[in-house]
């Protein structure tokens, strides 16, 4: 089965132009970004970095768009739906880093023979196998884990000043601060993909709080470093935002894993993580959550670190 860094080896020779359109969203996002530029680095590739407001009409059939891997063609959210809905009406070839997908069948049936769609686990695998999409359907791990670190040491540009960056910065330091009196952290979703609606505080999503922005590779450098950073100051992390969980990998914190609303979560644990000789030691993932979060009785997160 081809990887990611095979398509992109390819992709560099194949195609006239490249194209990436960086995911939209919070640091967890911009972690996945990082990762792309990260395996572009590593390959050579070539590409130019596009936003909302590109012209896609300007794409010519022998070029190539990549949109970002992550979770946004599910019932849970609509923009990534939209867009794939908008950007099929064009000739170009698409090729989507790996993903979760759920639902969306109607979505899903848009891509076409040209195009590439990568899954990042093994629950999204079969799913898109049972719909018999025309795109190829390929399997390889989340963006994330390619993150170079080197890239995020360097130095960084930093955002233009603006009441909320100095909020942002202010939570931050809050995190400093209270990493140094205890050392665990229970950082739980916000929005609606949480399963543990009225348990999560807003100061402790960390991936919200480390949001500087997401459309332009410096902000997502920002964000990433900042993401990382903050997880690097405690010692645990309890959290049901998959790309806590991997930032906290990646820095080498311990996690207490929560499932979230669909199966991503499961899904990356089991094809990415417990393999893993370095990071499945650092991972408690709470099997009894699936159950758990069948009922309107799932407890608020009380776990003792």
């Amino acid at each position: 089965m081809s990887t990611v860094v095979e398509q992109l080896q390819r992709a560099r020779t194949r195609h006239r132009k490249i194209y990436f359109r960086p995911n939209a969203g919070n640091a967890g996002d911009a972690l996945i970004n990082v990762g792309f530029y990260s395996l572009a680095a590593r390959v050579g590739l070539p590409y130019t970095e596009i936003g909302d407001d590109f012209d896609y009409a300007s794409i010519n059939r022998e070029d190539l768009l990549i949109l970002s891997g992550g979770g946004t063609i599910v019932p849970y959210w609509r923009a990534g739906s939209d867009l794939l809905r908008h950007l099929t009406q064009f000739n170009f070839p698409l090729m989507l880093m790996p993903q979760s997908i759920a639902g969306r069948q109607e979505i899903l049936s848009l891509l076409r023979p040209q195009d590439v769609l990568f899954l990042r686990e093994s629950y999204s695998y079969d799913y898109a196998q049972s719909l018999g999409l025309q795109c190829r359907v390929l399997r390889d791990h989340d963006l994330a884990f390619a993150t170079d670190p080197d890239l995020l040491n360097q130095p960084l540009s930093r955002p233009q000043l603006s009441v909320k960056h100095s909020r942002k910065m202010l939570q931050l330091a809050y995190h400093y601060l209270r990493s140094r009196l205890t050392s665990s952290l229970v950082a739980l979703r916000t929005d609606r993909e949480s399963r543990l609606p009225g348990c999560a505080k807003p100061i402790n999503d960390i991936s919200t709080i480390a949001r500087f922005g997401t459309r332009t590779r410096a902000l997502n450098l920002f964000s990433a470093r900042w993401l990382l950073k903050a997880l690097s100051w405690y010692k645990v992390v309890e959290t049901d935002r998959l790309h806590v969980c991997l930032g906290c990998l990646l820095v080498g914190t311990q996690v207490v894993l929560r499932e979230n609303a669909y199966h991503k979560i499961r899904g990356v644990f089991e094809y990415s993580i417990q393999p893993h000789p370095t990071y499945a030691p650092l991972v408690n993932f709470l099997e009894a959550d699936r159950k758990a979060a069948t009922t309107d009785a799932t407890p608020c997160a009380n776990t003792k670190f």
